[in-house]
């Protein structure tokens, strides 16, 4: 029998309080199309989100799967949901998909989509709503990323392990730097440590870059040489049943400059304030202002210019962030809660330097910030 990564009542039970919040909106129907979604309600994953697929759920009676032909066996074997039904490759799967949403609701049904996803796209939802011109399609983004914001013990040991396997590749990158090498090297040692650890393919490869193209806003390995006096930049992500914990860390090679110094010092500054302050009960704005209250004081602010930090926790390429969820940026009210859990990116970018910074993945605890990520946090020199 098939092992799913979390009990069947957990699966219920996150199944329930997406038809709760259903019920709430009168929706009849909901289509899920977000991977991440569909993983966190089903254990269903692949790689070939890529294809229209969707998890249909009724506001009463069995959800069931329109997925391609081929990935049905995900469907049969990865899902504690067994109901799907397959298109083949020479069918529309709009007109499919539209078939099956009309056989399980009548006419002035409320059908809810996922409008905000990457992976509904425009000529198949007008393709599903010229099928049902006898229901009533309803954007209803966020129901299911309501659920996830709180991460259950199981998920929280995901993504434990999880950082455990970033920091084993946090660790191999950062032996494997040496005046000479390419960026390239460096970032497949990282991938090899990651992945030697236990972690699945990342939501995101290792961002692994040197010297000033680093200030480039998510650059990535292009066979750049490390050279001495560069800034190295590494910030890599480990994944566990595609739950994924995420660490950023710098390194001078060779003796740090003053500004280099500076920029590190600062930016550490930024993520051990918010560490210390966050806890249940402040606002997503309130930690963000401990941070970036350290950096405007040292003069930087112009080169920090995102949001000091973002959800995370299920995900899938190209990215491991949760930040739909919920962010931690200026004047953000959302209130944080126990179990929610965060990626802390204080990085400094300045031109003709490189990226200066440094992350952790942690949890939010009754205590406070339970740090999941476990390298050294300090500005490296070799």
């Amino acid at each position: 029998m098939n092992e799913y990564p979390f009990s069947i009542e957990e699966y219920q039970a996150r199944l329930s309080r997406v038809r709760e919040r259903m019920a709430e909106l009168t929706i009849d129907a909901l289509l899920v199309t977000v991977p991440e979604n569909i993983f966190y309600l089903s254990g269903y994953r692949t790689t070939g989100y890529y294809v229209a697929q969707c998890l249909v759920i009724p506001l009463a009676g069995d959800p069931y799967f329109v997925v391609r032909n081929m990935e049905l066996s995900n469907v049969k074997t990865l899902s504690w949901l067994k109901d799907g039904y397959p298109v083949p490759d020479i069918a529309n799967f709009g007109d499919e998909l539209a078939s099956r949403i009309r056989d399980i609701t009548e006419k002035g049904s409320r059908i809810g989509f996922e409008e905000q996803g990457f992976f509904l796209p425009s000529a198949l939802l007008a393709t599903i709503r010229n099928s049902l011109v006898d229901r009533k399609l309803v954007p209803t983004s966020g129901i299911v990323e309501q659920a996830r914001k709180i991460k259950s013990l199981q998920e929280l040991a995901y993504m434990s392990m999880a950082a455990k396997a970033a920091d084993a590749g946090m660790e191999a990158g950062l032996e494997a730097i040496v005046a000479g090498r390419t960026e390239n090297h460096v970032a497949g040692a990282a991938y090899l440590g990651m992945m030697l650890a236990g972690s699945e393919y990342p939501s995101s490869s290792p961002y692994v870059v040197t010297g000033p193209r680093s200030a480039l806003g998510h650059s990535t390995s292009e066979r750049g040489v490390v050279k001495r006096g560069d800034v190295v930049y590494l910030e890599i992500g480990g994944c566990w049943f595609r739950y994924g914990a995420a660490i950023i860390r710098t390194v001078s090679v060779g003796r740090p400059t003053s500004e280099l110094q500076k920029a590190a010092d600062t930016a550490l500054g930024a993520l051990n304030a918010m560490l210390d302050f966050a806890k249940p009960g402040v606002s997503s704005g309130a930690v963000d202002a401990v941070g970036r209250g350290i950096v405007e004081r040292a003069g930087l602010a112009k080169f920090w210019p995102h949001r000091a930090g973002y959800s995370i926790g299920i995900g899938f390429p190209p990215g491991w962030g949760e930040g739909h969820i919920i962010d931690l940026k200026p004047q953000d009210p959302r209130i944080l809660e126990a179990g929610m859990t965060f990626h802390s990116v204080p990085v400094i970018y300045i031109p003709g330097l490189g990226a200066v910074g440094f992350s952790e993945t942690w949890t939010v605890t009754s205590a406070g910030a339970q740090v999941l990520t476990n390298t050294a946090r300090k500005l490296i020199a070799i």
